[in-house]
């Protein structure tokens, strides 16, 4: 077997709806790891965002790395050291609020902990509403995941953050997505612009990636881009799955997803990623490799 590194996205892959993991995945997962498979976990969130998948998996104990913020950030368990690419400028801040105002939308301006909303009052006063209605919180689950996260809502005019953007998330109805994502990547044409799921967009420095992250890690763990096999789901994965020796879509991936992968295997809520360490395990690398799962 030649595979030395698996690399997970999370929601809509190594997670179910639920947000956990399944257990029969866990176990998978651990037996690679008895193996001596390096694992990294590779997803939008930061490190405290991650820490409920993380710690239960063990990763903490070995040679496993995190690539945070769709591969701004690495954090290297063994080492304890985090390795920072590019992230948005003050300037890139400002662009960014134009385009939410050009097109109504709101913008999350991420950076660090602290996540601010750039969005109308009328848009806000919707989301009050629906918060009664449906339950949805305000800030979405992001202030989830530790006590010094702080969700902020910012006066609808240009502002000028003075701290690191790291990314913007945009939000809106999966209709208007459907509607409008040619004309918001063509205003958006200096940045990366995915979509992470149906209602949610992330907008991300030029370049910056879950794959040239891997790429980082290739030179730590000492293997290569080929021995790698990845999981994901979303726009956002695509160029991790591309660039790996085996890249899997899941059974509920985007189908630009699954156009891009080696095989496309069952879905997160059927244990699509444990079924494939287990044939990986098997002896079936080759199957793998060439769509043969």
């Amino acid at each position: 077997m030649t595979i030395k590194c698996l690399a997970f996205d999370l929601d809509g892959t190594l997670l179910t709806d639920q947000k956990e993991i399944d257990p029969r995945t866990k176990k998978s997962i651990q037996r690679a790891m008895e193996q001596g498979i390096h694992i990294v976990i590779a997803s939008g969130r930061d490190k405290n965002g991650t820490s409920f998948v993380y710690e239960p998996l063990g990763l903490e104990q070995g040679k496993h790395y995190l690539t945070l913020v769709n591969g701004q950030i690495i954090y290297d368990f063994e080492k304890k050291e985090y390795d920072l690419d590019d992230v948005l400028t003050p300037e890139d801040g400002l662009k960014i609020q134009q385009v939410c105002k050009q097109f109504d939308i709101e913008g999350i301006f991420c950076c660090g902990y602290d996540f601010y909303s750039y969005i109308s009052e009328a848009n806000r006063q919707k989301k009050i509403e629906r918060e009664k209605l449906s339950g949805q919180p305000m800030d979405y689950g992001l202030k989830k995941g530790g006590p010094n996260r702080n969700f902020i809502d910012l006066p609808y005019k240009e502002i000028e953050l003075t701290q690191d953007i790291n990314k913007v998330i945009m939000v809106h109805t999966a209709q208007f997505f459907e509607k409008h994502l040619d004309d918001l990547k063509q205003a958006l044409s200096d940045y990366d612009v995915l979509l992470i799921g149906p209602e949610w967009l992330e907008i991300m420095p030029k370049g910056v990636s879950k794959a040239s992250a891997l790429k980082k890690i290739c030179k730590r763990g000492g293997f290569t881009m080929d021995e790698i096999m990845a999981f994901g789901d979303a726009q956002n994965d695509i160029q991790m799955i591309e660039s790996v020796g085996i890249g899997v879509a899941m059974g509920n991936a985007m189908e630009e997803v699954k156009a891009v992968a080696n095989v496309v295997c069952d879905t997160n809520l059927n244990n699509g990623i444990g079924k494939t360490i287990d044939a990986l395990l098997m002896g079936k690398e080759i199957d793998l490799r060439h769509a043969k799962l």
